[in-house]
């Protein structure tokens, strides 16, 4: 199994409320991760959202930085060396040299006593880090964290692939250029690179939803029902919330047959309504009307209660109903593909970003377009295995 280092600072950490930890969670599926961080606080956050689960690939290792005093005789002799090898480089299109335009006092602020002498050796195959932004400088600790993980990655042969947290325009200008890879959440910041001279193969686009969200410093408390554990849906399933209805009751059953003949992988949600007819409560006519068809299906089934709809709307990739509800408006705010199937319904455009559907060949091929663009997605772990 290869392994991944995700070193990364306070700052880096918290601005993403956290949740970069649960990106690392769902890579230790797939690569042995650990997470190295300089912050206690970092370390018990990762350790109170996911440490009580079973993620054995998944470490958490937490570093302390040591402080060195440093003299003006070592000052004196760092600027000698500068000197030295420095010597004869000259500014462009004059004969001055460099290391007289050198403020020495400014030198010595560059000049920092803290180490990470506990970092000896990259155990990895690939560093996963944040690109710094220069809006907010790092601090001196995370400076040196940062440099001693890349210097010694580099040395050692291993590949580094910096992500983008922060707003593009404020990137360092240095670091972008000391990646093997640059791991982007749009297609404006692939281009701001490009025009700043990387070259377009170092440049990976993200398009996976949740792993965007994970790095990502905006909070959308809606996106977060998104890390639901209780329901895990793969990236090769195709997960369907189907809305139920007291009334139409075929064209349900019309759908759960189309479900079936897809033959695609699918996780499917049947969302309640909380309603009764005569004495009849839905459980038992869902158990006597649908179940046998549902069963039919290449499906992992849960019956969902009504106040449970959003988080599983946030998990799923398709909603279908058989007449326009609330939740369908909802679902397609978050890039979600909104159905309704009733064949009773005379054609019509989309409404509200909304597909309406009267015919099952067309709900069929609606269903196998939304499976086709999810294997099109990226998501970071494959893009880890393209560079590794």
């Amino acid at each position: 199994m290869k392994k991944l280092l995700f070193p990364i600072s306070e700052r880096d950490y918290f601005t993403t409320m956290g949740r970069i930890s649960y990106l690392i969670r769902d890579l230790s599926k797939a690569f042995a991760v650990e997470l190295l961080t300089i912050s206690k606080d970092v370390y018990d956050d990762v350790n109170n959202k996911i440490g009580g689960g079973d993620f054995p690939n998944m470490h958490v290792t937490f570093t302390e930085s040591k402080y060195l005093p440093t003299t003006y005789d070592f000052r004196n002799d760092l600027c000698k060396i500068f000197v030295k090898y420095t010597h004869d480089i000259f500014i462009p299109g004059t004969d001055l040299k460099i290391w007289k335009t050198t403020a020495f006092d400014d030198f010595w602020g560059h000049i920092t006593g803290c180490s990470f002498p506990e970092i000896t050796k990259i155990d990895a195959d690939m560093v996963l880090m944040p690109l710094m932004s220069h809006d907010d400088s790092p601090t001196e600790e995370t400076d040196v964290f940062y440099t001693t993980i890349i210097s010694m990655a580099r040395e050692a042969g291993i590949k580094t692939a910096g992500y983008q947290i922060y707003p593009v325009f404020n990137t360092n200008k240095l670091m972008p250029r000391l990646m093997d890879a640059i791991i982007v959440k749009s297609e404006y910041e692939r281009q701001y690179y490009i025009k700043t001279g990387i070259a377009p193969e170092k440049l990976h686009l993200l398009t996976d939803t949740k792993d965007i969200y994970s790095i990502n410093t905006i909070e959308d408390t809606y996106k977060n029902k998104i890390y639901n554990s209780q329901i895990e849906i793969g990236h090769n399933e195709l997960g369907i919330v189907v809305v139920n209805h007291g009334r139409f009751r075929p064209q349900l059953k019309e759908i759960f047959r189309v479900l079936k003949e897809t033959g695609i992988p699918i996780v499917l949600s049947l969302v309640k309504r909380d309603f009764t007819i005569r004495d009849l409560k839905e459980d038992v006519i869902i158990e006597g009307v649908f179940i046998e068809d549902i069963k039919k299906i290449n499906c992992r089934f849960y019956l969902v209660e009504t106040q449970s709809l959003v988080p599983v709307v946030m998990i799923s990739d398709i909603v279908i109903s058989p007449t326009y509800v609330t939740p369908l408006e909802f679902a397609t705010q978050y890039g979600k593909e909104a159905l309704v199937y009733n064949p009773f319904y005379a054609p019509m455009p989309d409404v509200n970003g909304i597909t309406f559907i009267n015919n099952l060949d067309d709900l069929m091929l609606s269903v196998k377009k939304a499976y086709s663009a999810k294997q099109d997605t990226v998501g970071l772990t494959g893009i880890i295995n393209s560079i590794l």
